[in-house]
């Protein structure tokens, strides 16, 4: 009886690892073409540093930098500066988002690459 209960334990706890393996957010992933995906729950805020970058920070602390595909005039400044994004999804993807300056452009996100 002893064995039984024993591996009847190993069960739960080899369930309830993967269960709690499965409740940790995903916070980027890469889709079909290579393009990375940032889900948009994990991120803590976002920076426009000029006119082409923008830095996504995350809740984990990595940052992701995006180069937008060309330069956006009105992301940065101090009459006209900031964005807007609208997500569809849980996800932010590379090279297909668009986003909208304070100003009224709309610039489209280039890839991502991890900063740290």
């Amino acid at each position: 009886m002893k064995g039984c209960l024993k591996i009847f334990g190993a069960a739960i706890v080899a369930a309830s690892t993967l269960a709690l393996s499965g409740a940790v957010p995903v916070q980027a992933q890469n889709t079909p073409g290579d393009n990375v995906c940032l889900n948009v729950t994990e991120i803590q805020n976002t920076q426009a540093v000029d006119k082409r970058t923008i830095l996504y920070k995350m809740r984990d602390g990595k940052i992701w930098r995006n180069t937008l595909v060309a330069d956006c005039p009105t992301l940065v400044g101090f009459s006209s500066g900031g964005f807007s994004q609208v997500a569809h999804t849980d996800f932010i993807c590379a090279n297909s988002q668009l986003i909208k300056t304070q100003s009224g452009n709309v610039c489209r996100l280039g890839a991502f690459t991890r900063v740290n």
